[in-house]
């Protein structure tokens, strides 16, 4: 019985992916020459960090949304027609080699010049920027796996770690920064209809981030350190004294992963720029692990929730099972490849933006 039921799960979750991947089909190519809809000068917002910032989500679990009794609302934004996920020419998105107009698919991917079939937060963040903004918006995504702030993004200020060789250290960062360089240099090339008289302005950047840290215990009680010297060096290099930050707080298997030292030392080191003199009301850190669905923490993350529930006592159930093929694609170091936490990721992230750039006030 056993066999039977995981195979069931398999072949369910197999023809879910498949419908997913049917769906994104039916999205509009990125386009090699995507228009300019709003106003100039375009408003850039760098986003980065490692496999989460990229995004592990499958476009297919995104329908979850729907089923959220307090955000459900939000999946008629994503999908209007109740079929095709939503692109937006207002705003445009680099990653890898792909210029184009922000859609599904940006998330992480084999291709360096084709889209894929997931998501990570820029897709709800660039959504709900270009609804608030009326300049065209720029998002330049770097994001790369298996990569830690105290080595591979460790920022020039933040000097060298104790026995480290310099060859060693800070690839990611000046990967980051030469990433961002070459896609400004080249807008005109990339986006044709940009307007070089009125230019751009770095707006923003947004850092989701942490994991990798968690294996090294000078890099966990250094964290706070290292990202206050990584905000710093960004808005020197980027000629941005005045750059918002937003920093998403690390919050793999949920709220409660706290009680692991290990995840409380990283969140608390990106919780400290909070309370950073000189990013007062320029630099926010929010909470991320309260917006995973808490029936998946349930069952996935169960060892943090035996109290409630113990499954060897009380299985999963056919219809939970059902419930985590619609809603989950990967593992829980990449938020389970939940596709409604990523939406909300996004959503959150983008409110924070606007409080700090004062949209609509």
């Amino acid at each position: 019985m056993k066999k039977h039921a995981v195979g069931a799960f398999a072949l369910a979750a197999a023809a879910l992916l498949a419908l997913g991947q049917a769906a994104l089909a039916q999205q509009a190519d990125p386009g090699k020459t995507p228009k300019q809809v709003g106003k100039s000068p375009v408003k850039v917002f760098i986003l980065a960090g490692q496999s989460n910032m990229d995004g592990q989500a499958d476009v297919r679990t995104i329908d979850f949304l729907g089923e959220d009794k307090e955000n459900g609302y939000l999946l008629k934004k994503f999908k209007p027609d109740g079929k095709t996920l939503v692109t937006r020419d207002d705003v445009w998105v680099a990653h890898r080699g792909v210029y184009g107009k922000l859609g599904p698919g940006y998330g992480g991917r084999k291709s360096d010049d084709t889209l894929g079939g997931k998501i990570g937060p820029e897709y709800a963040f660039g959504y709900f920027m270009g609804e608030a903004l009326e300049e065209q918006v720029l998002l330049i995504k770097f994001a790369t796996g298996g990569q830690s702030l105290y080595v591979n993004f460790r920022p020039p200020s933040a000097g060298m770690p104790q026995g480290a060789k310099p060859e060693d250290v800070g690839g990611a960062y000046r990967g980051l920064i030469g990433y961002v360089h070459d896609a400004l240099d080249n807008l005109k090339k990339r986006f044709p209809d940009y307007d070089e008289k009125a230019g751009y302005e770095i707006a923003g950047f947004v850092w989701f981030q942490g994991y990798n840290d968690l294996f090294n215990e000078t890099g966990r009680k250094e964290y706070g350190r290292n990202l206050v010297h990584l905000i710093r060096d960004l808005r020197k290099e980027f000629k941005a004294p005045e750059m918002r930050v937003v920093v998403g707080v690390m919050g793999v298997n949920g709220p409660r992963n706290e009680s692991n030292p290990k995840q409380k030392d990283v969140r608390d080191g990106q919780r400290s720029v909070n309370d950073v003199a000189e990013f007062k009301g320029t630099v926010k850190a929010i909470e991320t692990g309260h917006l995973l669905h808490p029936k998946i923490l349930e069952i996935n993350a169960n060892w943090l929730y035996e109290k409630e529930r113990n499954l060897k006592e009380k299985p999963i159930t056919d219809e939970e099972k059902a419930m985590l093929a619609r809603a989950t694609s990967n593992q829980g170091y990449h938020y389970f490849g939940e596709g409604r936490f990523f939406i909300l990721l996004g959503k959150a992230f983008a409110e924070t933006m606007q409080e700090l750039m004062g949209v609509g006030k």
